[in-house]
């Protein structure tokens, strides 16, 4: 199974307007850069079935905003994962400003000082000291979103279909419910899935 950029692009929403012509670039950019790393890690972490892919870049669609994105634009301010929040604390940040500084970055915003740490030691890199590379290293971006993806047992769900849990793992609640249906129905069109 290859991904290719006819593929996330078909995945996606776009950004016609002239109003978001900058994004628009960043996006495309951002899918032709995310294409070798995607092959690579999907043959390392088994995603490589038509339903495996098809779930996981659905949910890095959404999570991405349609690929535009490595990093999340956090509602609150990047306060909401703060240290003295309860969900910062459940994200294992421990110093006040660790919320803005492990915000979501990379396919499947991985978020959390903890997780951050845990993620690093997995792969080699120090995540906790350098947290920008998870959005700015596009091989990075893949590989903590696909040792995510497979350390949750997800290729199980998605060999399943269960579009639900994949979303509950990814996200925790079914923020973008719609859209990350969509995009896992485009994906599905695309590859032939039936």
């Amino acid at each position: 199974m290859i991904v290719t950029a006819k593929l996330l692009n078909a995945i996606c929403l776009h950004f016609r307007s002239r109003k978001f012509k900058e994004r628009n670039n960043r996006q495309l950019s951002n899918i032709q850069s995310l294409v070798n790393p995607l092959n690579h890690w999907f043959r390392v972490y088994e995603i490589n079935t038509p339903l495996r892919v098809a779930h996981f870049l659905a949910q890095a669609c959404c999570e991405t905003f349609y690929f535009s994105d490595m990093p999340e634009i956090p509602s609150n301010g990047e306060r909401e994962y703060d240290f003295g929040t309860r969900i910062g604390a459940a994200l294992g940040n421990t110093h006040p400003g660790d919320g803005p500084k492990y915000i979501g970055r990379g396919l499947l915003h991985l978020t959390g000082r903890y997780n951050y740490r845990t993620a690093g030691k997995k792969i080699g890199v120090d995540l906790e000291s350098q947290p920008q590379l998870v959005a700015s290293d596009f091989d990075i971006a893949v590989r903590t979103a696909c040792l995510f993806w497979k350390t949750n047992g997800l290729n199980g769900f998605a060999d399943s279909d269960a579009f639900l849990n994949i979303t509950h793992k990814v996200n925790g609640y079914e923020n973008g419910i719609k859209e990350r249906r969509a995009a896992l129905i485009r994906a599905k069109r695309f590859l032939n899935i039936k």
